[in-house]
C-alpha cells in the first residue's frame, strides 16, 4: 500500500503525461521530464547531472542502447529542392 502523497504524486505524474501525449509530445520526453522533476523536486530551468543521468538510464527501456541503425547513406537531395530551401530559409530570417 502507497503513502497517500506518493499515490498523489503519481497520479499527477499521470494525468500530466496523458495530457503531454495528447498534445503531441513523445513518450521519452514525457519520461525525461517526470523523471527530472520527481529527482529534482524544484522547479529549474535545467535539470541537474543527476537527474538527467536517472532520466537517460529510464529512457533506454524505451531506446535501448543495442538497436541497429540503418548503416546506408542517405540520398542528396535534387538540387532544386536545395535551392528552394535555401531562399526559404532566407526569406525565414530575420531582417531578410
Amino acid at each position: 500500500m502507497r503513502d497517500p502523497k506518493t499515490e498523489r504524486l503519481l497520479t499527477d505524474v499521470r494525468s500530466a503525461v496523458a495530457a503531454a501525449r495528447a498534445g503531441g509530445v513523445t513518450a521519452r520526453a514525457c519520461i525525461f521530464d517526470a523523471t527530472t522533476a520527481a529527482v529534482d523536486q524544484t522547479a529549474s530551468a535545467w535539470p541537474s547531472a543527476h537527474a538527467r543521468q536517472t532520466a537517460e538510464s529510464a529512457c533506454r527501456a524505451l531506446e535501448p542502447p543495442t538497436v541497429i541503425t540503418d548503416p546506408a547513406p542517405r540520398p542528396r537531395p535534387p538540387w532544386a529542392a536545395r535551392l528552394l530551401m535555401r531562399l526559404a530559409h532566407r526569406l525565414a530570417e530575420p531582417g531578410g
